[in-house]
């Protein structure tokens, strides 16, 4: 069922418009409108307090032919219930902050929802991901709104993008939610990157002296041995002990692999039980030198999200269970929630946050220094670049200390095996030249 609005000055173009209220995001309705253009009619649009889905222009039979003909096939394949095979490729963070900032500015510029998915999906190189966009925009224009079809794939866009497209719908503030989705991920994204990036080289090296000592163990010190035998020569102390290592490992390398496989597959496994992840996560932030680190980087995630939120105008309480999930800790986010509780009944936050004794003294009194003067979010942002800041220092120093002493240790392994494989043949010549 049509509604008329009221024509332009120049009634020489006719736009069939879907649109919602702002109060009322979940119902679509049609409109028809007369305009000069499309950009106008839209505008019209905005300026009568309307979120903009599609503007469509009607008039020629031949656009009339075309609408049929796509209405057709649209209902073919809806009949047809194709699935597509084309998610096997994952969206990346970055896709998904270019999908955000995109879609912010043209938003921004005027142009309504739909027609701004469309101009996206174009430019969308990985087909998985434009697929996904094809699909929001067809469900968007069918009358869903944009939160709830975002909700139908949570494998690709994440939690913080659900509840901030629907604050930005419910408010009309939708551009400048994505813009701050774009922000944090953009912010998640790099200290994630700091991270992978300090352990990268240490753990391609230790994986070097794996592979080095197992090849030296399993194929050389065996061959070694066999001469020894042989030949029945004395053995130094250091030279026995290799030895014996290597025929530990050289007789229970097919056991001692199974374990290792073993153990790996019970982590995978028991990690997905919540009870025990809370556990394991517990354990790594009491872990010795790593653990403070961890610490730091779930006070980042927890103080990013919470002021993106926060300024995205999430309520409070909300805002925390959000947030909570984003630290990716479940001990973190079990204690959160306890403090949510409080909250709920008046408590302060950064007091309550004090209280649990899980995050540093200098975040719960920075937050309460927030709250007492009404700018929360600018100081959670505060924060998060000061502990930024912190974990990019640590893991600077990290990857300095760690590289020259891993390099030490494999150098001082690997030459005491072979040290301790020549020590007989040396031990024999200089015997032999003495006895000469």
């Amino acid at each position: 069922m049509n509604e008329s609005v009221a024509g332009s000055p120049q009634p020489n173009t006719f736009f069939e418009c879907r649109v919602r209220l702002r109060d009322l995001p979940n119902q679509a309705k049609s409109l028809t409108l007369e305009a000069p253009n499309r950009e106008a009619a839209t505008q019209k649009l905005l300026d009568q307090g309307y979120m903009v889905i599609d503007v469509r222009e009607l008039g020629t039979k031949k656009g009339g032919l075309r609408n049929i003909l796509s209405n057709q096939l649209s209902s073919s394949n809806k009949a047809s219930g194709r699935t597509s095979f084309l998610f096997s490729k994952r969206v990346t963070t970055r896709e998904l902050i270019f999908f955000a900032i995109q879609l912010s500015t043209l938003l921004k510029a005027g142009i309504p929802l739909l027609r701004a998915l469309e101009i996206v999906e174009r430019g969308i190189a990985n087909l998985s991901f434009q697929q996904v966009v094809h699909n929001l925009r067809k469900r968007v224009s069918e009358g869903s709104t944009f939160n709830n079809v975002l909700r139908s794939y949570p494998n690709v866009f994440p939690w913080i993008w659900m509840n901030l497209v629907e604050v930005g719908e419910t408010t009309g503030k939708l551009p400048d939610c994505l813009e701050e989705i774009a922000h944090y991920q953009e912010s998640a994204a790099q200290i994630k990157t700091k991270v992978a990036t300090a352990f990268f080289y240490p753990g391609i090296l230790t994986g070097a002296v794996v592979a080095a000592l197992t090849f030296l163990l399993l194929f050389i010190v065996p061959k070694f041995t066999a001469i020894f035998i042989a030949q029945k020569m004395p053995l130094p102390a250091l030279t026995k002990i290799v030895m014996g290592v290597s025929d530990v490992l050289r007789l229970n390398f097919l056991g001692t692999a199974g374990l290792v496989v073993a153990a790996v597959i019970a982590f995978a496994y028991t990690s997905k039980i919540p009870s025990i992840k809370m556990t394991y996560d517990r354990m790594t932030l009491s872990a010795p030198l790593f653990g403070p680190v961890l610490m730091q980087v779930a006070v980042i995630r927890f103080t990013r999200s919470l002021g993106t939120l926060l300024r995205a105008g999430v309520q409070i309480l909300q805002a925390l269970e959000i947030a909570g999930r984003l630290v990716e800790n479940l001990f973190i986010e079990a204690g959160i929630k306890r403090v949510a509780q409080q909250v709920r009944g008046g408590q302060g936050l950064g007091t309550q946050l004090e209280a649990r004794k899980m995050f540093p003294v200098f975040m719960t009194q920075l937050i309460t220094i927030g709250e007492e003067s009404g700018q929360l979010d600018r100081f959670l942002d505060l924060l998060a670049n000061y502990y930024e800041e912190q974990v990019d220092t640590f893991l600077s120093r990290l990857t300095t200390l760690l590289e020259p002493l891993l390099l030490i240790f494999m150098g001082g392994v690997i030459g005491t095996i072979v040290v301790s494989m020549f020590l007989p043949i040396i031990d024999l010549s200089t015997k032999g030249g003495v006895g000469g």
